[in-house]
């Protein structure tokens, strides 16, 4: 729900801030005042195609600013989460700027998100309709949306159910279709799999492996060094060679001394039992390096066994993987891919009874859901009827068409549904689109706006002079439709209505002006929220045209009156009804 426009520097609007009521927001004015820039300006926030040449002339950018309540619309707000916008009260503002080289810049809640974003943000805050402007509603595509709408919980049921089913179809006939592809391309693909696992398999690999070996080969590599290094460190600990002082022995000899002394002072004896663990572990350490000395003629694979085994395993990383645990699991995938085309006859056969049985309970659900669309469109059309003869439509012919395609397969069911009008009798009826009169346009529109837009998530609607060709009676019955329509929910829905029609006016719970004035040598958009005084004088101009009499005054102020009437009267109904 739109709570406040802040618009700058577009088109002939200098800076305009307004606040909208949550129902009936009626703006009037003089012909060509400029009444639609704000709508136009509105349309830029919600992501809609822009413009540099409508920068204010003398300007370099022009921005427009949107407050939306969206506490009421649970979607928007998963919507919101899901590009990361930051929420606060449930409130929504969203910014777009423009400036003169065409550089757009829109923000969510201070967030900088693309159009696009923008764009999928305002279909859920507002449907726009104007004279030859229908959305939605007018789309073929949606009609079997609508009609389901109007089908309620069954028709919901049946299409989830469909769409289930349909998605199942899919998956099966996608296995189906890789196991029957090319002959020659599958006997190619089942000698490359037997390959590659042969491959691996001849290889015996073994996960660490490739470790080992590395410092095998570093050993071997680096031997004869290994081999001066050791046999020098055993000759220090056991003096075998004369040349080198005995490391053992003079140990022995300093743990008999440090002994000698703690006999003595006692403060040594904690020296004593450090000397004696130096001693005990250079013996150990001169056993282990021997054991080492004698083992190396014997532990060691020759180098070149160990070189052709490391080649082997990196030409398998190569092609398999990075690692051996990565190799090993690649050939765990590839071997269920090669039973799998090994046994594709048994798989094709069981496959194709699956495909059977999901079909037949496809087929079963679809036509079910024909049955019940054929028996809503019957209600659809009685009830469309009615709200057209309300508006001196009487002898307008309704079709909704509900054609039936066996070979479809689709998530919504194997229906194709349009709703079609004849708005002259002896003429077929035709597409919507197709009608051609601007007042009968608006007067279709408005109901099956009336029908269905209780069933619609956006809150906010705007009706863009959709009053052409509209007068009389007619004009009341619309205008009332249109404030019923603000009251449809228990909450409200808020309607912004560009008109020319007093009746409509006279409705308003919040009425604007608009007027174009000539400032120096620039014009300017001024947007005026009315009073009660307002509201009388723009409606006496709008029934007496540039002279405001007496008698127009006066007319003036029944229409208010009886607006008043009827708001009380429908309010005193609903109240009933709730209670």
């Amino acid at each position: 729900m739109l709570r406040n426009l802040v618009v700058n520097d577009y088109a002939l609007i200098d800076y305009l801030s307004v606040d909208f009521d949550p129902r009936l927001n009626v703006i009037t004015g003089e012909t060509g005042a400029g009444k639609s820039i704000v709508i136009d300006a509105l349309t830029l926030v919600l992501g809609n195609r822009g413009n540099k040449t409508n920068i204010r002339q003398g300007k370099h950018k022009m921005t427009v600013q949107g407050l939306f309540d969206i506490s009421e619309q649970p979607g928007l707000i998963n919507k919101c989460e899901e590009y990361g916008i930051p929420m606060e009260e449930e409130q929504l503002i969203l910014t777009r700027e423009m400036d003169d080289r065409g550089r757009n810049i829109c923000r969510a809640n201070g967030l900088i998100i693309t159009v696009a974003q923008l764009k999928k943000l305002g279909d859920k805050l507002i449907d726009i309709h104007g004279q030859h402007e229908h959305q939605s509603l007018f789309k073929r595509e949606n009609h079997r949306q609508l009609l389901d709408a109007f089908g309620g919980e069954k028709s919901r049921k049946y299409r989830e159910q469909a769409a289930a089913a349909a998605i199942e179809i899919k998956r099966i006939k996608d296995q189906i279709s890789e196991l029957e592809t090319n002959e020659r391309e599958l006997e190619r693909e089942k000698e490359n799999l037997q390959f590659e696992i042969n491959e691996i398999e001849v290889a015996a690999l073994r996960i660490g492996e490739d470790e080992e070996l590395e410092g095998e080969k570093r050993i071997l590599e680096n031997r004869e060094r290994l081999f001066t290094h050791t046999s020098q460190a055993y000759e220090l600990l056991r003096g075998e060679n004369s040349n080198q002082p005995m490391i053992l022995d003079a140990l022995g000899l300093l743990t008999e001394s440090i002994a000698e002394i703690a006999k003595i002072d006692s403060s040594f004896e904690a020296k004593l039992e450090i000397v004696n663990g130096m001693l005990s572990e250079a013996e150990n350490l001169s056993f282990e390096i021997r054991s080492y000395l004698e083992d190396m003629e014997y532990s060691l694979g020759g180098l070149d066994e160990i070189e052709s085994r490391l080649s082997i395993i990196a030409r398998l990383k190569r092609k398999y993987g990075q690692d051996i645990a990565e190799i090993l699991t690649y050939a765990e995938e590839i071997g269920i891919r090669l039973k799998s085309l090994l046994n594709r006859d048994e798989s094709l056969q069981h496959y194709y009874q699956e495909l059977s049985g999901i079909q037949d309970k496809y087929y079963t659900i679809s036509n079910n859901l024909y049955e019940l669309r054929l028996k809503t469109a019957g209600a659809l059309k009685t009830a469309l009827q009615k709200e057209l003869g309300e508006l001196a439509m009487e002898k307008v012919q309704v079709e909704i068409a509900v054609e039936h395609d066996l070979s479809r397969v689709a998530a919504h069911g194997q229906d194709t549904v349009e709703f079609l009008i004849s708005v002259n009798p002896g003429q077929a009826p035709k597409p919507l689109g197709k009608v051609a009169s601007g007042g009968e346009i608006s007067r279709i529109m408005l109901s099956l706006k009336s029908i269905f837009g209780g069933l619609d998530a956006i809150e906010t609607m705007v009706f863009d002079e959709i009053d052409t060709g509209i007068s009389g009676r007619t004009a009341q019955v619309v205008a009332e439709k249109i404030q019923a329509l603000s009251v449809t929910s228990p909450r409200g829905r808020q309607i912004i209505c560009i008109t020319h029609l007093p009746q409509i006016a006279a409705m308003a719970d919040q009425h604007f002006m608009v007027e174009k004035t000539a400032v120096n040598d620039s014009v300017e958009v001024s947007f005026l929220p009315l009073d009660e005084k307002g509201k009388k004088e723009e409606l006496s101009r709008m029934l007496g045209g540039a002279e405001v009499t007496r008698k127009t005054w006066e007319h003036a102020q029944e229409m208010l009156e009886l607006s008043q009437k009827i708001k009380k009267s429908k309010k005193s109904k609903e109240d009933k009804i709730l209670s």
